[in-house]
């Protein structure tokens, strides 16, 4: 799959679900301002005895330009009110959404066998491909098997699935559904996704508030005949809005479902899994309509379609599975679901312990890869610069083995907010006993100081990660540190601020893991546009300043350095390029040039990347500077990057 064609398909769907929105929106409009028009048309004709069909409508409106227009402002107006506050409740991210349809927070520490498999499963899975662990929710009252991820950005992403899929599938198949899951948070479905919620909300809303006339309506006099009127009308015309939301539901979700499926199998290298999880959702969810009501909101998200409908949101199963292995017909699919029945129906009289039986099989024993080597492992431009946003089953199988490599203390900070905010700190504790102890009473100040004994004693487990494991493990903590409430995490913004820059410098380390959890605090930054309309040629300046600190940090001496930029920066410029210049006081000019680099187009950071890599690779060897400071470039272009791989893996 093409990680960066697919971002700048999200891109161009994303204008052209803008202008059907307005088209639909217009239609609302112009039928809307028919039925007013001749409900007014009738009321004052026959209030002066009148003939009320004797002018005709076209001509009664050029008459009254003032109702037609004032009608329009008032029907769109709300629209755009309705789906513009919806947006701004969606702005938190794709826990809101999880929340909103009735999801129940899963804590990474928890006891439960099957929550915790869970829980395994999509940490695993953001190692894998590098992005920050995203928030998870099980759906308690929703008995069918089925999943959706949501979020603006990696960076507040949230997956939820139901309790059916939680406990009628294998860890196999819940691995296939939580790739499927995850491909649409690396290709930019969820942003779009989120974004159609906003906007079929608006155009929803014209039947809701046609429904609430007639409430009021049925409960008056009989002088509110013309109000129960307008009602009917409204709730009538609010159905093109119905109708045209599921339109541009299904438009958007059948194209990305069948991509989403191809991405999952890439990932685990197991079509198995969700081609069993596709078959089993057929099989065992029942055919009725969602518990919650508000999950209709999400029917474009769902990993299948959760009703039956005209206007389907994603393709025919068969036609799924026969992308996944063209051998399957009818006929094959019907015993396999009749199978999945039995098996269930097998396993439910047995009532089987979690991890026990075939329904959920205990986690699977995998072979110890070796670590990273401790000051960086071989590089490979091609190698690393393929990998952006494109987790295989190599990245997988090593995320297991890194997994159970971190410390203990590690693994239980992910599962409390407190813990994880702690460990993050301990993280940035220096070496010297002064500066150690400066630090420390900066936590003692703004947390207090029974925290700053908890922030001392985790400093062992901090340092005990390797270089190259550090990032991808912090990453882990960011799910935990979300759920902290927005004062806290404000607070802890700052004071982590303060703690890398108390010894009045700010190493490589320190800069990329303020820079990344910047993002994962600041709700605005996740919610903005993740790439824009740029190319290589608007943004020349600020290349050469990001090459150039790059190639500096990776070099023994200036003239290696100045080799390095030259061998990443001549194919992306060839013909007009800074000139190499050593950058000494480089953090504010690198992250001005960098922030400013993510209004590059999607096509444009593939070549960047590439050309970073070639920088970082010219002496075909990856320091843990280097991995780090381009782990945090990717994070701010929101283009994730697996972990570099030792050889041995």
């Amino acid at each position: 799959m093409d990680f960066f064609g697919a971002q700048a398909r999200a891109r161009q769907q994303s204008r052209l679900l803008g202008w059907a929105f307005a088209l639909t929106l217009t239609l609302v409009i112009l039928t809307l301002n028919v039925v007013v028009l001749t409900l007014l048309r009738v009321y004052f004709a026959s209030g002066r005895h009148g003939d009320p069909f004797g002018e005709s409508l076209l001509a009664w409106t050029i008459d009254h330009p003032g109702t037609f227009f004032i009608t329009s402002l008032l029907v769109g107006g709300f629209i755009g009110v309705a789906s513009l506050t919806r947006m701004l409740q969606l702005r938190e991210g794709g826990g809101y959404v999880a929340r909103a349809v009735g999801g129940v927070r899963v804590e990474r520490g928890t006891p439960d066998a099957r929550r915790r498999m869970l829980s395994n499963i999509v940490d695993e899975m953001s190692l894998a491909s590098g992005i920050p662990a995203p928030e998870i929710y099980v759906l308690e009252q929703e008995d069918s098997i089925n999943a959706f991820a949501a979020g603006h950005t990696p960076a507040n992403a949230a997956v939820a699935v139901t309790r059916g899929a939680l406990m009628k599938l294998n860890r196999d198949q819940l691995q296939g559904v939580i790739a499927h899951e995850f491909s649409h948070v690396l290709n930019g479905d969820i942003r779009i996704s989120i974004r159609l919620m906003g906007l079929v909300f608006g155009l929803m809303a014209v039947s809701l508030a046609g429904r609430t006339l007639i409430r009021l309506a049925r409960h008056g006099d009989k002088g509110v005949a013309p109000v129960l009127a307008l009602g009917l009308g409204i709730a009538a015309i609010g159905q093109i809005g119905f109708w045209g939301g599921r339109l541009l539901q299904a438009w958007i979700s059948r194209q990305r479902e069948s991509l989403a499926d191809a991405s999952a199998v890439q990932f685990t290298r197991n079509p198995d899994g969700l081609r069993d999880a596709l078959v089993r959702a057929a099989a065992l969810s029942p055919a009725r309509r969602f518990a919650n009501s508000a999950m209709e909101q999400v029917a474009h998200m769902l990993f299948v379609s959760g009703t039956p409908r005209l206007l389907a949101t994603h393709p025919p199963l068969l036609q799924r599975l026969q992308a996944l292995d063209r051998n399957i017909n009818q006929a094959q699919l019907d015993s396999m679901m009749r199978r999945a029945q039995a098996q269930w129906r097998e396993s439910t009289v047995a009532e089987p312990a979690p991890y026990r039986d075939a329904t959920a099989p205990a986690e699977p024993v995998l072979p110890d890869l070796a670590p990273p080597a401790p000051r960086g492992v071989p590089a490979s431009p091609e190698r690393i610069a393929a990998t952006a946003g494109l987790p295989g089953p190599q990245h997988l199988a090593f995320a297991v083995a890194l997994r159970r490599a971190l410390p203990e203390a590690l693994r239980a900070s992910a599962a409390q907010p407190e813990q994880a905010r702690e460990l993050l700190l301990a993280l940035v504790v220096g070496d010297d006993a002064d500066l150690r102890q400066k630090q420390l009473e900066l936590v003692a100040q703004h947390l207090g100081t029974p925290q700053a004994a908890s922030v001392r004693a985790l400093v062992p487990a901090a340092r005990a990660l390797q270089p190259l494991q550090r990032l991808p493990a912090v990453l882990q903590l960011f799910a935990a540190l979300r759920a902290l409430p927005l004062s806290e995490q404000s607070v802890l913004s700052g004071l982590l601020r303060a703690m890398v820059r108390c010894d009045g410098k700010l190493s490589v380390f320190e800069y990329s893991l303020e820079k990344l959890a910047m993002r994962a605090l600041n709700r605005e930054s996740a919610a903005t546009t993740p790439h824009g309309g740029l190319g290589i040629e608007d943004r020349i300046e600020p290349l050469g300043v990001v090459f150039a600190v790059l190639a500096r940090h990776g070099a023994r001496n200036a003239d290696e350095a100045r080799r390095a930029y030259e061998a990443g920066i001549a194919p992306l410029l060839p013909r007009h390029r800074p000139a190499w210049n050593v950058i000494e006081d480089w953090v504010p000019v690198f992250d001005t040039a960098l922030d400013s680099l993510r209004a590059l187009q999607a096509p444009a950071k593939q070549l960047l990347i590439e050309g970073l890599v070639r920088t970082i690779a010219h002496d075909n060897w990856l320091e843990p500077e280097e991995a780090e400071l381009l782990r945090a470039i990717c994070g701010v272009l929101e283009c994730p990057l697996p972990p570099v791989l030792p050889e041995a893996a």
